[in-house]
């Protein structure tokens, strides 16, 4: 053997070889492996010492290696594990939105099938995906649904006062911010839930419930048509004794204009009737001969109404 690696033998054996004498000596040691040489050709005193700890380094090595792999393996296990546990979480918590602005009216297919008309000034909110055990939706303002039959999935609808269920059925739901809220069942069966107490009605065709937002109670109607109130799909308006100011609210979300009350409210002030046309200006013609009031424009969408007292 030669002198220098001799030296570098016994330097390594002691301990004291520099990683860049390490490295020649594996170099020296995988040459002499591959070409068939045995420990023969390294002096006896050093050689087993030697060989055992280059044995060992070099096992060192390959576990580094195998270790590498694996945690490679490992890590891109996890990645994929990860990735599809996102996208899952993705899917389920990716939500869409649909607005009908006021002057407008829209209509949606849900996922389900479902569909929804929705009125003026309305919005729905709805998963690009439905659960597996229920349909939920969150509606703000005004919509007829006509929901596909699912039984052991119920479709519900939050709104700000109360949660809508059903199986599959026709409905309309009204919950605006300002104004009354209601379902009036078309057909099928519908279960209301107040959002704050639990109280609940179970309500059947031509059957409608008003909420109390004063008092937290249902108000039940029976023996309605209930399709007066989906007279707007038809471009129609329908009141039934409504007070002024809720019908100038359901005005100013149809032909988008802003309606002024001059002066407050009078309990003889309420509406009854069934109104169609596309002109504002008649509607409001055609409500001032059931009510002492005058109205007046102010700018191109702007109109001021002035209310009389009632008469004895």
């Amino acid at each position: 053997m030669q002198k220098q690696y001799k030296h570098l033998f016994k330097r390594y054996s002691e301990e004291k070889s520099s990683e860049k004498e390490k490295k020649i000596i594996d170099t020296y040691f995988n040459k002499i492996q591959y070409n068939g040489i045995t420990e023969q050709n390294i002096d006896n005193v050093l050689g087993d010492r030697i060989l055992l700890k280059i044995e060992e380094r070099l096992e060192r090595k390959k576990k580094t290696y195998y270790y590498r792999i694996s945690a490679s393996v490992a890590a891109v296990i996890l990645l994929g594990t990860l990735l599809f546990t996102f996208n899952s979480i993705f899917k389920t918590n990716h939500f869409i939105t649909v607005a009908a602005q006021f002057g407008e009216q829209k209509n949606v297919r849900l996922p389900d099938s479902s569909v929804v008309y929705l009125n003026s000034g309305s919005s729905i909110v709805y998963p690009e995906h439905f659960g597996e055990d229920s349909r939920e939706i969150t509606l703000k303002g005004e919509a007829y649904f006509e929901v596909v039959h699912k039984e052991k999935h119920p479709f519900i609808i939050s709104s700000a006062h109360f949660k809508t269920q059903v199986l599959g059925t026709r409905f309309i739901v009204t919950n605006y911010e300002k104004g009354l809220a209601s379902v009036t069942v078309v057909s099928g069966k519908v279960k209301v839930t107040d959002q704050h107490s639990s109280k609940s009605e179970i309500i059947t065709k031509n059957q409608r419930v008003s909420y109390d937002d004063v008092s937290g109670a249902f108000i039940r109607s029976n023996n309605i048509e209930s399709s007066n109130y989906l007279a707007w799909r038809e471009g129609r308006i329908f009141f039934d004794h409504a007070q002024i100011d809720q019908v100038l609210l359901t005005l100013q979300r149809k032909y988008n204009v802003v309606l002024k009350l001059d002066s407050k409210p009078y309990q003889c002030n309420t509406i009854s009737g069934n109104f169609s046309g596309n002109d504002i200006e008649k509607i409001l013609s055609s409500i001032r001969f059931i009510n002492d009031m005058e109205y007046s424009t102010i700018k191109n969408d702007t109109i001021k109404i002035k209310l009389k007292p009632c008469k004895n």
